[in-house]
């Protein structure tokens, strides 16, 4: 799967010639077609020390340190599929849980089940089993080893007509804390962090400015974010993810929100 990154460098040392395997950084992240998950990805690739796979339902990135598997994380069984190859002599392994989805802006009793269903597997289930898997099969692998989480400030309060997603981001919170809290025994753990991006100018932004007054009481507060130009862009909050994962023995807490830092 990675036959074209290359795997050896020759460095003189004493008048020697020592072949000295390429440490090469693999980063693994949904929703990479648009906003922060791009914006990640991008930032990354200008670095020839890391390798980006992303996982998505498209793929808008060419690169030649790039791969794409087209899987549509509200499809569980496309979830389960996918299997996380073993890079030769890697260096740091990084899974980014950044897909999400506001879903249906309705309250409950009003909302569609297929749609509740189909943001659950996008922000809570499908996670849960890219975590599952990558802490499974790199369990034995000594090198660092990091999942970030995009988490939201909605886990933490309700919002009148965010009733799955608010639900779906308090889940991904706790299961990142339990997580974090079981690798602490393992011999070669797994960083966890569950962070809050704050309000971003994605496309989620613009679904929710896009939504029925009458089903969502806080419609006319995101819609004055936007033009008073208070989101952050993907980029902003793609390098402050991106200090997270280059510098994660600095940050203690498992879950916090990029505001607080």
């Amino acid at each position: 799967m990675f036959a074209s990154i290359p795997t050896a460098c020759l460095i003189i040392l004493n008048f020697d010639i020592v072949i000295q395997p390429i440490k090469m950084n693999y980063y693994f992240i949904t929703g990479t077609s648009s906003g922060i998950g791009r914006a990640l990805a991008e930032k990354l690739l200008e670095s020839e020390d890391n390798y980006v796979h992303g996982i998505a339902r498209r793929n808008t990135i060419s690169h030649p340190r790039y791969q794409h598997t087209k899987t549509d994380l509200s499809n569980i069984r496309e979830v389960l599929s996918f299997e996380f190859p073993m890079p030769r002599n890697p260096g740091k392994m990084v899974l980014i849980n950044n897909a999400g989805q506001i879903g249906e802006i309705k309250p409950i009793g009003k909302s569609d089940n297929i749609a509740i269903v189909d943001m659950f597997n996008v922000n809570l289930l499908s996670p849960s089993i890219l975590m599952n898997k990558f802490i499974e099969y790199y369990s034995s692998t000594n090198t660092e080893k990091v999942i970030l989480n995009v988490s939201s400030g909605a886990g933490k309060k309700a919002i009148e007509g965010w009733a799955p997603y608010c639900a779906s981001k308090a889940g991904i919170d706790l299961l990142s804390q339990t997580v974090y809290e079981e690798q602490k025994s393992e011999e070669f753990p797994v960083k966890i962090f569950s962070v809050a991006p704050g309000v971003v100018d994605t496309e989620m932004q613009a679904t929710i400015r896009e939504s029925n007054e009458q089903d969502f009481s806080r419609h006319a507060h995101f819609v004055g974010l936007k033009e008073r130009n208070e989101l952050s862009t993907p980029e902003e909050v793609a390098d402050k993810y991106l200090r997270i994962i280059e510098h994660s023995t600095d940050f203690k807490d498992c879950v916090f929100s990029l505001r607080d830092l």
